[in-house]
């Protein structure tokens, strides 16, 4: 499946940065429903944080100023757990676990509630410093 266009998005505020984290999650059911595995460069992507809109946003120059904060240090942590929980998710499906991944993007799954904690940490950073990029 070519997920290129995940790691491509650029981050212009706080939302599109929820936004482009929740496409994973469409990425996902999208291949489990077609019964197909994820390609290298997705696997790539889902394993190096840095290389996504946020994570490319939070080791920039743009984020320096708030690295001190709780709030940034949340939202890195919040970041890698997403990151760690799809990846999870991707080896079920590339290994055709097909069931099991379903099941790990279920609405009680550690994967929603990283993806919330995300999404709400990034508002809560937006909060102190708005998260505007251009690309």
């Amino acid at each position: 499946m070519n997920t290129n266009h995940l790691a491509d998005a650029p981050v212009v505020t706080a939302k599109d940065a929820i936004a482009s984290h929740m496409q994973w999650k469409i990425t996902l059911q999208l291949a489990i429903a077609l019964n197909e595995t994820l390609s290298p460069s997705a696997i790539r992507a889902i394993e190096h944080s840095e290389g996504c809109p946020i994570g490319r946003w939070l080791v920039s120059q743009h984020a320096s100023s708030i690295r001190n904060t709780p709030e940034y240090r949340d939202l890195v942590a919040r970041h890698e757990e997403v990151h760690r929980e799809v990846a999870q998710i991707a080896t079920m499906i590339n290994n055709r676990k097909y069931s099991a991944a379903r099941r790990a993007l279920d609405p009680n799954s550690r994967f929603r509630q990283a993806s919330q904690a995300m999404a709400s940490a990034i508002m809560a950073l937006d909060l102190i410093q708005t998260i505007a990029i251009a690309s």
